[in-house]
């Protein structure tokens, strides 16, 4: 990848939110960018705008002799473009491959986790950047600081979120490498948590000679990996609560939670000893250990705490992560993309905080998730107030036994209550039928990882 004159890469799905700031990245670094997508759309328009040929087509007939074909795991073997560029002969990268060598050029700072990644790669980025560290950036959700979900610095440093969702993850080789949190998802590609962590394990392992681990010590597999991690790596510790004093190196302590963020104190324990109060503009528990461990990162990678510190109330979170989009006959509208049993019971525990009543839709995301967690989510969505439940969004897989009907069914066999709606479409018309026995100040909460967020936007417009 070094003579840019005469590489020529073709993204195939180039909108998608981990395609669209790789093209613009290499764009940025003087290389030929071209791509294409099923439709148009605003992200489209945003690519062109900055120079990037794109097509609202796939179907095989814009490639080039000479291309380096780009995909994702979401390209599938049918697809036309792939198809062709398999036929014509060309040079074919994952997404996953073309970001790892991007990385081994840079001083790679990886977020890896089932929980928290975007906030947290957003966050020790903006740190990073607010701190003069100018990092650049590929992130997997919007961010307003960077109008995007790309940034192009000029320093070594290169922020990226290492997903595990098709354990492409172990392919990136880290300077410093995050680790938030290992859970049981995932699971139509993973057989099990034991197959989760072995991926996990190899990731750590890929941390550069005498690279650095900043990891959450109060999580079990976490704590596990980072105890057979080679002795040349630092292992940084972070947590919250006093019981964490003594062993954690990074604490955050006196937590005070409102509505929409919450103030702490952050201890370091290193050979400088700090006790900072912070100020975290985000909402919940999770969001204050967020801060911490993106405010360990920062600091490891060179900057100073107290402007971190001083930074971070300056920070708004990526798109879809408690964004309140606006009133809907008279109702808040916040849009969350809490998927996983554990993120909507932090979500709940957020959302509970909020001023006046609360009504929870949920759309649940890939029939696997559904089939394999559903004890879980039917226990979590049991607590949620006045929970609409609608069917599941596939992402492309095929329709299993264990749909979104019966994680309705299992929400009431654990003493939950619930409406159903078969689809969303069906939904504001429901919305507007309870309306007039809401009490206010009335919070509408859509959270999943498919359709809902489109949902809410057209609500808004329409109504």
């Amino acid at each position: 990848m070094k003579d840019n004159d005469k590489l020529s890469f073709y993204f195939c799905g180039i909108a998608g939110c981990g395609m669209d700031p790789l093209a613009r990245f290499m764009a940025r670094d003087g290389y030929s960018v071209r791509g294409s997508d099923i439709k148009e759309s605003p992200e489209l328009e945003k690519l062109r705008s900055e120079g990037i040929e794109c097509f609202a087509c796939q179907d095989g007939t814009k490639l080039r002799e000479g291309d380096v074909f780009v995909y994702s795991s979401a390209i599938h073997d049918d697809n036309p473009d792939m198809m062709k560029a398999k036929e014509i002969g060309l040079s074919m990268l994952h997404r996953s491959e073309l970001l790892a060598q991007i990385a081994r050029r840079h001083k790679a700072v990886t977020v890896a986790g089932m929980h928290g990644k975007t906030t947290v790669s957003s966050l020790i980025a903006f740190l990073m950047a607010e701190g003069g560290m100018d990092p650049s950036a590929v992130i997997g959700g919007f961010v307003p600081a960077f109008d995007g979900n790309f940034r192009k610095g000029t320093s070594d440093y290169l922020v990226l979120e290492a997903d595990e969702s098709d354990g492409t993850f172990v392919r990136y080789a880290s300077t410093v490498a995050v680790l938030l949190n290992v859970d049981a998802d995932h699971l139509d590609h993973y057989k099990d948590i034991n197959d989760i962590e072995k991926a996990f394990a190899v990731y750590v392992n890929n941390i550069v000679p005498n690279g650095t681990l900043v990891y959450n010590c109060e999580d079990e597999i976490c704590c596990r990996l980072a105890k057979n991690a080679r002795s040349d790596v630092r292992k940084v510790k972070c947590a919250l609560g006093a019981l964490a004093l003594e062993d954690a190196d990074y604490v955050g302590i006196g937590i005070a939670l409102s509505d929409l963020s919450s103030t702490f104190t952050i201890l370091v324990n290193g050979k400088e000893k700090k006790s900072l109060p912070a100020t975290c503009p985000l909402p919940g528990s999770h969001n204050v250990f967020n801060a911490v461990i993106s405010l360990a990162c920062a600091e490891v990678c060179g900057g100073k705490m107290e402007e971190l510190v001083s930074a971070l109330p300056n920070f708004k979170n990526a798109r879809r992560r408690f964004e309140l989009l606006g009133k809907w006959h008279g109702a808040e509208i916040i849009d969350d993309y809490a998927h996983h049993p554990k993120e909507i019971e932090a979500l709940l525990k957020s959302a509970s905080r909020l001023e006046g009543e609360l009504t929870v839709v949920f759309q649940p995301h890939r029939f696997s998730r559904t089939e394999k967690l559903l004890p879980e989510f039917a226990e979590v969505l049991s607590k949620a107030p006045n929970l609409i439940l609608t069917d599941v969004y596939s992402a492309g897989e095929s329709k299993n036994l264990i749909g979104g009907h019966e994680l309705y069914e299992a929400v009431l066999a654990v003493g939950g209550k619930a409406d159903w709606v078969d689809t969303p479409k069906e939904i504001p018309d429901l919305l507007l039928k309870k309306s007039k026995d809401w009490k206010f100040p009335h919070t509408l909460l859509f959270t999943g990882a498919g359709a809902l967020s489109s949902l809410a936007h057209e609500m808004l417009k329409k109504q």
